[in-house]
This record gives C-alpha cells, structure tokens and sequence, in this order.
C-alpha cells in the first residue's frame, strides 16, 4: 500500500496536551467553520494505511480522488450486506438445508430486486462519486446480476413457462449468460490481487461456483436431470464465498465504528506492483 494516508512525522513524537493542541491548530485544521471535528483529521491521522485499504479497497490501494471520501459515509459495507443478503440463503438452497431445493428459489425473488439489486446497485453508485473504480463496477455489476436473476425466477414473468423450464433454449441460453459471468468474475479476481486476501478469496470461491452452475445448466440443456451432486457442490462454493464475505463486512464495520476488534484481511496492495500510484 502506499503511504498516502500516514500521518504527519511531526506526531509520532507528540508528547504534552499543549504541544499536541499547538500542533493541531498549526498543521491540522482541528476545528471546521461551524465549530465540530474536522472530518479531514480523522481521515489523514487516525486512519493506517491498512485501514484505509480495508476501507475503499481500491487496487493497490490507491486513494480516491477528491476529498469527497473525507465527507461522505463508507458505502462499500452497505454493497458487501446486499449481496451477501442475497447469495447465503440461494447457497443454502443449494445444499438443500431443511429440506430446501432450488425450487425455493422464488421465494428470494423480492431480496435480489430490492437487496441485492438495488442495494448493490445504490453501493455502487457512492462508490463511483468517490471515486472508487474497482468497488463501483463490481456493486453495480452485480447489482445488475441480481436484477436480472429476479426477474427471471419472478413466476409472474413466465419466462420459464414461456421457454419450458426443461428446453433446451432455457437451460441452454442461462449456461451461456453464466459463462460470461465467469469471464468477468476472473477478471475482477485477477484485479482483486491487489486488494486483499480475503477479497481475492472471495472471487476465487464465486468464479468456481459460477462454473459449476454452467455445468448444471448445460446438461439440463442435454436432456440430462442428474445434476443434484453439481447444485449442492455449487451451493458449497457459494457458501464459501459467503463466508469471505461475512468475514470482510464484520471487518468494515467494526473498522467504521471504532470497536477494537480487527480481523486480518491480508493487505496485497504491493503485489504485482509494477508502477506507484500517486494522488492527483
């Protein structure tokens, strides 16, 4: 990670009350215009590098652009909730917990539209004004992702009636959409890399999980019905992605609201790194 957000070296070696109110009135702008804490010395001061990474989880660690980052609330925990709303009840499915199928399936219909669709696609759009490119194409991405699956298992749509649920236009055209997912989901692991272990594990476990849903859909695409081993090895996967995400959204919580707990996530921002970012 870069050193972006390290603080000043004038205090590490801040000793006394009147020195330390010297310094903050001199260099850090303490007080804004309407008397409160400055929400600029809380970012530039209190934050490590890792915090920060936790935080924005940009590429190697770059900083967003901008001060906007010092003046709104972090979205990237309401995105992670989303899609983890959504994604932890369909593995479960999967697996056939209490006697589920995938024929529950419509009965999440209203959290992919209004959780996982909306709340990622919301998530993303904060990202995107403050400035955090890679967050913001994987919430709005994925926003789009739940979106569309809501639509699709929505019964008053008739798609499935529309196409046959067993045909081969059905099964056969929601393999080749997956496999595209696939696609994108190893490109947003390839850029995860440079975030953090856990972020980099938690594409790794959805792009094994996309593939295996592929597979089931192009055998029923095949006339073939023996897919119950595939499903439960796909929710498996699913749930494994789940925990990574759970594991990053107790992080970021407990990182934005000051609880001293902190869990590792594995700061990866100087791997591959073949140039410096610097701040405009």
């Amino acid at each position: 990670m870069s050193n972006q957000v390290q603080p000043p070296a004038s205090l590490e070696k801040v000793g006394s009350p009147s020195t330390q109110h010297d310094l903050e009135a001199q260099n850090l702008g303490l007080l804004d215009t309407d008397g409160g804490a400055s929400l600029r010395r809380q970012i530039s001061v209190q934050l490590s590098a890792e915090q920060f990474e936790r935080l924005y989880l940009q590429p190697g660690g770059a900083k967003a652009k901008g001060d906007l980052a010092k003046r709104f609330a972090n979205p990237t925990p309401l995105g992670v909730a989303s899609f983890l709303l959504c994604l932890t009840p369909f593995s479960c499915y999967l697996m056939g917990w209490v006697g589920t199928t995938t024929g529950a399936a419509p009965a999440l219909v209203g959290a992919m539209l209004f959780v996982g669709g909306l709340g990622l696609t919301l998530a993303g759009l904060l990202e995107w004004v403050l400035g955090n490119t890679f967050t913001s194409v994987v919430f709005i991405t994925f926003g789009g992702f739940w979106w569309s699956f809501g639509y699709l298992l929505d019964v008053t749509n008739d798609v499935a009636t529309t196409l046959g649920a067993a045909s081969t236009d059905y099964n056969g055209g929601i393999a080749m959409y997956l496999i595209w997912w696939a696609v994108l989901v190893l490109i947003y692991l390839i850029a995860s890399l440079r975030t953090n272990v856990v972020f980099v594990a938690l594409f790794t476990f959805l792009e094994i999980t996309f593939w295996l849903l592929v597979t089931v859909y192009l055998r029923l695409a095949k006339g073939n019905p023996n897919v119950e081993m595939l499903l439960k090895a796909a929710g498996a996967f699913g749930f494994l992605t789940t925990i990574m995400g759970w594991w990053l959204e107790f992080a970021l919580l407990m990182e934005c609201t000051g609880v001293p707990v902190k869990l590792p996530v594995g700061d990866l921002s100087g791997f591959l790194s073949g140039r410096r970012h610097h701040a405009d």
